[in-house]
């Protein structure tokens, strides 16, 4: 596939996702998701720790040849009756796997590599 089709197909099941976890009657109350960190091209906005001061650099938290910046990640934020799940031992993430699976057994979360709320498409665990 060319990284154009790799990238619609993401976002494709990561929309089948949102309808799925919309739709679901979760045990736990009301699960909500949002995104963060989807591609990232532009420079990145930071703090400067040793100065204060505002700076632009290139991002520092995601690997130039990973799949954030190829468009085939994304973070996903999840609140559990409005409130947001920093945990990633969370059962939520294991549950969202294996949604996530069901729909592309290439689509998966990234609780194998303690980064659980890391979806990304054809990434190796």
């Amino acid at each position: 596939m060319t990284p154009r089709e790799l990238r619609v197909l993401f976002t494709s099941l990561v929309c089948q996702l949102v309808t799925q976890v919309n739709q679901k009657q979760w045990t736990y109350g009301k699960v909500e998701i949002a995104f963060d960190e989807w591609t990232v091209h532009s420079k990145r906005i930071y703090i400067d720790s040793e100065t204060g001061e505002r700076r632009t650099g290139i991002d520092r938290v995601h690997h130039p040849k990973g799949f954030h910046p190829r468009g085939l990640a994304v973070d996903v934020l999840v609140y559990i009756n409005g409130v947001y799940v920093s945990q990633g031992d969370h059962p939520i993430w294991r549950d969202l796997d294996t949604m996530a699976h069901a729909l592309d057994d290439k689509l998966n979360f990234g609780n194998e590599f303690n980064d659980a709320n890391h979806l990304s498409y054809g990434e190796l665990k």
